[in-house]
C-alpha cells in the first residue's frame, strides 16, 4: 500500500478526479458543432447581455410613456365630455322657459295677474311632535290646562 503519493502535476490535465477525461462545456460543444470558436460565442453572448442592459432602460421609459399618453388620452376625453356638459348647461340657461321654471320653484315667484299660493306641508317630525302634544293635553286634568293657558305666553307654547 505504501505508494508513492500523486503530485498535482502527476494528474492528467482536464479532469478533477484522475479517472475520467473533463467533459467539455456546453459553449464547446456549440462551438465545435457551429465551427467557431468559444472566444467568438463567448463575445457574441457578452455583447448580447450587454445590449439588453443597454436597452432595458429606454424600452421601460418608452412603456411608462406610452402608460402616461394613454392616461392624459383619458384625461383629455373627460374635460372635453365636462365642458360639453358646461356648454349644454349654459344654452339651457340662456333659455327663457328655464329662466322663468327656475325662478318659479327656487325664488317662488310669480307673473302678474297670478296669485301664489304656499302650501307647507309639516315633515313627519313635527307631525309627531304635535301628536305627542296632543296627547299631554288630553291626559292632564283640564285645570292644568286651564292654568297653562293662562300662565304661559303664546310663544313659548308649543
Amino acid at each position: 500500500m505504501g505508494g508513492r503519493r500523486r503530485r498535482p502535476s502527476d494528474r492528467p490535465s482536464g479532469h478533477a478526479s484522475g479517472d475520467l477525461p473533463a467533459e467539455p462545456s456546453r459553449l464547446a460543444l456549440f462551438a465545435q458543432r457551429r465551427g467557431v470558436s468559444v472566444t467568438n460565442v463567448g463575445i457574441a453572448v457578452a455583447l448580447g447581455i450587454f445590449l439588453m442592459l443597454t436597452l432595458a432602460v429606454p424600452v421601460r421609459t418608452y412603456i411608462a410613456q406610452r402608460n402616461e399618453f394613454h392616461q392624459l388620452q383619458q384625461a383629455n376625453a373627460d374635460l372635453q365630455k365636462q365642458t360639453q356638459e358646461y356648454k349644454s348647461r349654459l344654452a339651457q340657461q340662456s333659455d327663457p322657459a328655464y329662466i322663468e321654471v327656475q325662478a318659479r320653484q327656487r325664488l317662488q315667484m310669480v307673473p302678474e295677474g297670478e296669485k301664489p299660493v304656499v302650501i307647507i306641508n309639516p315633515t313627519r317630525e313635527q307631525q309627531e311632535a304635535q301628536q305627542e302634544q296632543e296627547r299631554q293635553r288630553k291626559a292632564t286634568p283640564w285645570y292644568e290646562n286651564l292654568m297653562n293657558a293662562v300662565s304661559t305666553p303664546p310663544e313659548t307654547r308649543g
